[in-house]
């Protein structure tokens, strides 16, 4: 019984990294998509808001950003107001022991991974960006940050933010 379980193990493990894998983005190529439009899956965004991907599930198990994050505001007034400008999608090491580390919500979804991205803001708050490989081949990318304590308080690159982006690959750089 405790041989079956170790195979099975095993056999989920192999199918698992061959999936994430088939996620992985060539030169050239990006997940491309913007934010979802509901109220509820957008604080702290504009409507606006486009998001570009790359990732690379090889990097998974290094410590190694697994890819890259970058937004872009269409109703900005120029790119230097970019929440992330190729902000690595960094892991965190700690939740490799922890059972967030096997995040499982909503149907469809084949694996979801919790990294932290920095702003292009140095003076900015990180913020967790949560990503979902999906069954039929697009990502979901959740950026979240919680914000201060005082509702009230408004410093720069310390907002409340919430955003739901579904990204689909794409050929070239997502048009920014």
């Amino acid at each position: 019984m405790r041989r079956a379980a170790i195979v099975v193990t095993l056999v989920m493990g192999l199918l698992g990294c061959d999936r994430s894998a088939s996620f992985d983005t060539e030169p050239g190529e990006a997940f491309c998509g913007q934010i979802h439009l509901g109220s509820a899956f957008r604080t702290g965004f504009s409507p606006r808001v486009q998001m570009r991907m790359s990732f690379d599930s090889t990097k998974l198990q290094t410590g190694q950003p697994a890819g890259l994050i970058t937004t872009f505001d269409a109703g900005a007034k120029s790119d230097s107001q970019r929440l992330l400008d190729d902000a690595a999608l960094r892991s965190i090491p700690a939740l490799e022991h922890d059972a967030l580390s096997q995040l499982a919500f909503g149907d469809g979804r084949d694996q979801n991974m919790i990294f932290a991205v920095s702003p292009a803001d140095p003076k900015a708050e990180s913020l967790l960006a949560v990503v979902s490989l999906r069954s039929d081949d697009a990502v979901g990318v959740r950026l979240i940050r919680p914000g201060p304590a005082d509702e009230n308080a408004t410093e720069q690159g310390r907002q409340s933010r919430f955003g739901v982006f579904l990204l689909h690959r794409e050929k070239g750089d997502c048009g920014f």
